[in-house]
């Protein structure tokens, strides 16, 4: 057979060559990519790692609020701070303690309380827990509110023992944050912050917060305690929920900083702001201690709270001097009229309640000589007008109501 000559041996032209090397190249391009992107999915995909006892699981349902309500008053200003806790995404339950003699069948328009109840239930997923409410014997209405003889009813927070801790609050009080990591201290019976504004040293532990392990041990010594409100010494001292828990726990509480969890309006009233700071050196800035606050209770006495009118004259004489000017538009006194004011036009929006008429300042103003008036300032049972329109929208629906939620 003869052999081929190298000139009838088939030809590759460079576009052949060029067209495999090419190839070639780009399969081994994709492979590298196709490597790369699958190394980044698996640095990134979550994946399941045995718990090596730092990792933190939390069981939401194992811990709540609690609030309390003795009147129409507390009950908006409790319905009030759910709404906070529902705006700031707090994840824990929410407990409310009522009159037991209270119901949810709405029976008007104007029924407030049973439609405050529902939209607590229906909106906020409160859990309601009708009770008998607690008070200190030993008290006389013409001398002492009735509000503030039943604020022991806050200790009713102890016989929620299917939680492991509970967070209980005043409702007269507005919240800037969330407060859901305070469920996670260190264990302790009770935690709590100290009311910095008293002079004697140390001050006292403030009850208007309170973290603490739900305990029937603890509950049936206060109960014990309140019991015995009766005798006439202790009706001297004016003995409140404040006095009972400092008896209790005043050496033991864990103590929480005021700041941020303990601030009064009225620190943007006074002039030396030592003890809020906690020094000396510190210079006042009223925005900064006003956002770094989760945690705001009005207290501006002898001017009334929040849900009661100011006396026009009453205003003059409290509200921050803005360093004497008081014409002047200063940080102090904005942020104070702004808490005031978000308060009423919440409890204006939610609860559908206008501010109760204003007292007469000459008689509020006279402080511990004339404490016939405290309630004029500070009680919550006075009879507020309510806005316009068909409530809270209430619909009914057989023996109990529901809201119309979506109110204009």
């Amino acid at each position: 057979m003869r052999r081929r000559r190298s000139d009838e041996l088939p030809r590759y032209s460079s576009g052949d060559l060029d067209t495999l090397s090419t190839s070639f190249r780009w399969r081994r391009r994709y492979t590298l990519y196709l490597v790369g992107i699958l190394f980044v999915l698996y640095i990134l995909y979550p994946r399941h790692t045995p718990d090596d006892g730092r990792t933190i699981h939390i069981d939401w349902s194992k811990y709540a609020y609690s609030l309390y309500a003795t009147d129409s008053a507390t009950l908006c200003h409790a319905v009030l701070v759910f709404d906070a806790l529902a705006k700031y995404g707090s994840r824990a339950d929410r407990v409310l303690f009522y009159p037991r003699h209270w119901d949810m069948v709405i029976s008007d328009s104007r029924d407030r309380d049973s439609q405050l109840l529902v939209i607590a239930r229906d909106r906020y997923k409160v859990k309601l827990e009708p009770v008998e409410l607690l008070s200190v014997e030993g008290r006389t209405e013409d001398a002492w509110t009735g509000t503030w003889s039943k604020s022991v009813t806050k200790f009713l927070a102890f016989t929620l023992t299917p939680y492991k801790r509970v967070i209980a609050l005043d409702s007269d009080i507005t919240l800037l944050d969330s407060l859901d990591e305070l469920f996670l201290l260190p264990p302790t019976p009770i935690a709590m912050p100290r009311a910095y504004w008293y002079v004697a040293k140390p001050q006292p532990l403030t009850s208007l917060l309170m973290v603490l392990q739900p305990s029937m041990v603890e509950f049936e010594r206060f109960s014990e305690a309140i019991a015995g409100g009766a005798n006439p010494a202790i009706v001297r001292r004016n003995r409140f929920d404040m006095e009972l828990v400092n008896e209790r726990f005043e050496d033991s509480a864990l103590v929480l900083p005021h700041r941020p969890y303990a601030l009064l309006t009225g620190e943007f009233r006074t002039s030396n702001h030592s003890a809020y700071l906690g020094n000396n050196f510190e210079t006042w800035d009223a925005e900064k201690v006003y956002k770094e606050a989760k945690l705001v209770h009005f207290s501006d006495w002898p001017l009334p709270k929040p849900w009661i009118m100011w006396p026009q004259e009453g205003v003059a004489e409290i509200q921050p001097d803005c360093g004497g000017d008081k014409e002047a538009v200063c940080a102090e006194r904005r942020i104070w009229k702004g808490l005031y004011k978000d308060f009423r036009e919440r409890r204006k929006d939610i609860c559908r309640l206008l501010s109760v008429p204003a007292p007469d300042w000459k008689k509020i103003k006279g402080g511990e000589e004339h404490k016939e008036n405290v309630h004029a300032a500070e009680g919550t049972e006075h009879e507020a007008p309510h806005t316009e329109g068909d409530g809270l929208g209430s619909k009914k629906v057989g023996e109990e109501q529901t809201i119309v939620h979506d109110v204009a």
